[in-house]
């Protein structure tokens, strides 16, 4: 269905007014179907946006979790290691097999190796959360001064069992 459009003009010409037709268009209406589409398409553009941003934004958050809860789980195994070969020092036969409950989660220490001041491996298991991180420490000496062959960060144990 279209409709005219018929416009008229006033105009002033040496004083004297006149009524003059300028011209007869044709509007169909696709303006205002232009500027809903056009309205419709930038909404979705930012819908999606938003939506991207809140996802990425839990993601990050997801993350940042996970990453403190290791740091905190591997302060945790540091702390147990820390706490058997001090224990260690104090009694050659400290057998470990204990676990810690400390601020932010909990620390395991397994069954110590060896015997005596000398060769004495220490396996630890330090946990917040859902996050495990396992430390294995080999003490080539306990006194005078303790000396520390092997300090390392492992998946499974190798020197002690499960």
């Amino acid at each position: 269905m279209k409709r005219l459009l018929q416009l008229t003009a006033w105009v002033r010409v040496r004083g004297e007014t006149c009524q003059r037709h300028v011209s007869t268009e044709d509007v169909s209406g696709r303006d205002g179907y232009v500027f809903l589409i056009s309205v419709l398409f930038v909404g979705a553009i930012a819908m999606t946006t938003a939506a991207t941003l809140v996802v990425l934004g839990i993601g990050a958050q997801r993350s940042g979790r996970v990453y403190a809860q290791s740091s905190q789980a591997l302060a945790n195994a540091e702390t147990c290691v820390e706490r058997s070969l001090q224990s260690l020092r104090t009694s050659f036969s400290y057998a470990g097999s204990e676990t810690l409950t400390l601020t932010d989660g909990t620390c395991e220490i397994k069954t110590i190796g060896g015997s005596g001041n000398f060769n004495r491996s220490i396996c630890v298991k330090g946990m917040t959360g859902n996050v495990t991180r396992r430390l294995e420490v080999l003490a080539k000496e306990l006194l005078p001064v303790g000396t520390i062959s092997l300090w390392q960060e492992v998946g499974t144990f190798t020197l002690c069992a499960e």
